[in-house]
């Protein structure tokens, strides 16, 4: 009968007993999800300065560069690009004649060239690419002069180039910001068959990236 009286006295315990709930990890986090950065087609503009080397100043005085480009993200961190780039190259003679420069020692210069982009990321939402670009210049009007001592409408050159940028993510959506530094080195034809010469130039662009 105690047996009996015990056992009804335990169940009771039992049932009085509250079940315990254990606690469920939430399904987002309660800041929200960050987005994965967008990868894709894009098309980014940048503005910043831009010089010469090698002219009778070791490096020409610094001029505005503007930059449009369009280009595709082939995977996360690598890409194919389109550019166009303009600048300018300030008080540098590249043609030195016996009384003082024989062409334009100043004179504008266009980019249409084609690159491709690698890079490895470096910290959270921050990609560092190394660059590699190819393409034709046009200087204008030329850095070089005909025989006769006239000076061409414009200078066509040739050039390969190298580089590198940092790309950050905002979380903006759509758009990230970076900056590029960039080396080119072109060759240009003389005119009336006097050879060829060369002129390297650097660049140096805050940039803005809109992926779509």
């Amino acid at each position: 009968m105690r047996i009996a009286a015990l056992v009804l006295l335990a169940s009771l315990a039992a049932l009085g007993e509250e079940p315990r709930i254990e606690p469920q990890v939430p399904a987002f986090p309660s800041v929200g999800v960050d987005p994965a950065p967008r990868r894709g087609t894009f098309a980014e503009t940048a503005l910043g300065a831009f010089a010469t080397l090698g002219g009778s100043s070791r490096i020409s005085a610094a001029e505005p560069y503007l930059s449009m480009t369009v280009g595709h993200n082939l995977a996360e961190r690598s890409a194919l690009f389109v550019s166009l780039g303009i600048g300018a190259s300030s008080a540098s003679c590249f043609d030195r004649g016996q009384t003082g420069c024989a062409a334009a020692d100043s004179f504008g210069v266009t980019f249409l060239e084609v690159g491709a982009s690698a890079g490895t990321q470096i910290a959270t939402r921050t990609l560092l690419s190394a660059k590699v670009l190819g393409g034709v210049g046009f200087f204008s009007p030329g850095p070089f002069a005909h025989l006769d001592g006239s000076v061409p409408d414009r200078v066509v050159a040739p050039h390969l180039g190298l580089g590198f940028g940092i790309d950050y993510d905002t979380h903006l959506d759509h758009f990230s910001v970076g900056i590029d530094a960039l080396g080119r080195y072109s060759v240009a034809n003389k005119p009336d068959g006097q050879g060829r010469a060369t002129i390297a130039s650097v660049a140096l662009m805050p940039r803005i990236r809109y992926v779509f």
